[in-house]
């Protein structure tokens, strides 16, 4: 898979911000990465050292709208933990 539609895009809410100080980045990636290749993009795209990953599966919410039952789409986030010293720069 290639590291450039691997990672879709950085996840910011709250809970992410907080994690930062802990050197933890948050990240929508695709729903087919593994934990391996998700440690070699994040590590070839940002130039960082990672730690460890870890991956949720968020499925998507329930939602109504104008009387029409739907839901949104499921994703998957990766929890990335760099090594001490680490950090990202602005994205």
């Amino acid at each position: 898979m290639d590291k450039w539609t691997l990672i879709k895009k950085r996840s910011i809410s709250e809970k992410s911000f907080s994690h930062q100080e802990e050197g933890k980045y948050a990240f929508v990636v695709d729903k087919r990465a593994t934990k391996p290749e998700i440690k070699k993009a994040v590590e070839s795209l940002l130039d960082v050292d990672v730690e460890s990953v870890n991956t949720i599966n968020v499925k998507g919410k329930r939602k109504v709208f104008k009387g029409i039952k739907g839901r949104k789409t499921s994703f998957k986030k990766a929890i990335v933990t760099l090594k001490e010293g680490e950090s990202l720069k602005e994205l």
